[in-house]
């Protein structure tokens, strides 16, 4: 609670008990001081800071990648990220396709449009704190039968969380791999592409 309210509540209070106090002419007398000494009159003053949780300036995870052919070779790249909270945080991830997809969806039995990959989110706190999980891409997009741990958007309660705060602390990063496809299937010619949404929040 702010302090210049918290004076408004208490003065509030004070006159408002003051005609209860002359309209039943009480005779407790409130603290007195004479010549020479003092009385004490403790007031509490509490307050709180809530939480907050952003990409640092120019830290946010950004950029694009090209995996090149996926049927045959495997491929890894890394996304670093910085935050900027002043407690726990917790970041979340969510991908647009579940996979790696191509714009047009094969009907031909054996033969696939979607290519799977890992993903991993690793956060770097204070004290030398981490925190660190992996999940296929197929678990981060929007209503999946069994979502990762760190499915986005991020909230208080969730996505990964790490503690204490990290404030403007390298370390922190988004990394994609996945081996040269080798099945169930086959992937059709053409384009792919996926992309994957970073979120923060403060932690509770």
């Amino acid at each position: 609670m702010p302090l210049s309210r918290m004076i408004a509540l208490l003065t509030l209070g004070a006159a408002s008990l003051l005609p209860a106090a002359a309209f039943a002419q009480s005779t407790v007398a409130g603290p007195t001081a004479y010549v020479g000494g003092s009385r004490v009159l403790t007031i509490p003053v509490t307050a709180s800071v809530g939480g907050r949780c952003t990409f640092a300036l120019n830290g946010a995870p950004g950029g694009s990648f090209d995996a090149g052919q996926i049927d045959r070779l495997g491929w890894a790249n890394q996304f670093p990220f910085v935050l900027d909270c002043n407690g726990a945080a917790r970041v979340a991830v969510t991908s647009a396709n579940g996979g790696l997809r191509t714009s047009t969806q094969p009907t031909d039995v054996g033969y696939l449009g979607l290519a799977p990959y890992q993903v991993r989110l690793n956060l770097a706190g204070d004290a030398s704190a981490t925190a660190s999980a992996q999940c296929d891409v197929a678990t981060l997009a929007t209503g999946a039968s069994s979502p990762c741990a760190f499915i986005g958007p991020a909230t208080q309660t969730q996505g990964l969380r790490i503690a204490p705060s990290s404030k403007n602390l390298t370390g922190s990063y988004l990394e994609v791999s996945a081996a040269a496809y080798s099945g169930p299937g086959i992937l059709v010619q053409g384009a792919y592409a996926d992309t994957l949404t970073v979120t923060v929040s403060a932690a509770i």
